[in-house]
């Protein structure tokens, strides 16, 4: 069931432990448009002491809209949680760019090497007579190569 406040005629619903931090966002909006932004500051800081939910406070993007609202929840281990998944999200984000590059890199690539090989292979079976050929075949086409 979901614990609700009542400030003058108004009636707040407070966000659960696992609520979202969307939902812990909206409720810091409607307590700013209805009580003022230091009366919401205040009321939202006890009610998220109380019920705050600490995976909200190892995401980047709430530790940004509790800096802009002046808010100061996290522990020093929680922003240090957060940045790193920060610079982790820009990580994977230069490993997806880095992946198209390789998967154009690799076939073209491999095509090269393939068409050196068969360049060098065509060259040389143009160069290649009767002799050769016997060379490779028999033991007497060797003997005929060191003959000559």
């Amino acid at each position: 069931m979901a614990t609700t406040i009542k400030i003058g005629n108004k009636t707040f619903v407070i966000p659960e432990p696992d609520s979202p931090c969307d939902l812990w966002r909206g409720y810091y909006d409607k307590l700013k448009r209805e009580v003022g932004t230091d009366n919401a500051r205040t009321i939202w800081l006890v009610t998220w002491q109380a019920n705050g939910s600490g995976s909200c406070t190892t995401n980047a993007d709430f530790n940004k809209w509790l800096t802009k609202n002046k808010l100061d929840v996290s522990s020093a281990a929680t922003r240090a949680v957060a940045d790193i998944s920060g610079i982790g999200s820009n990580i994977l984000g230069f490993g997806k760019g880095l992946t198209k590059t390789l998967s154009i890199a690799i076939p073209v690539t491999l095509a090269g090497v393939l068409a050196a090989i068969l360049y060098i292979l065509f060259n040389t079976a143009k160069k290649t007579d009767a002799v050769d050929v016997a060379m490779l075949a028999t033991p007497q086409g060797r003997l005929i190569k060191l003959l000559k």
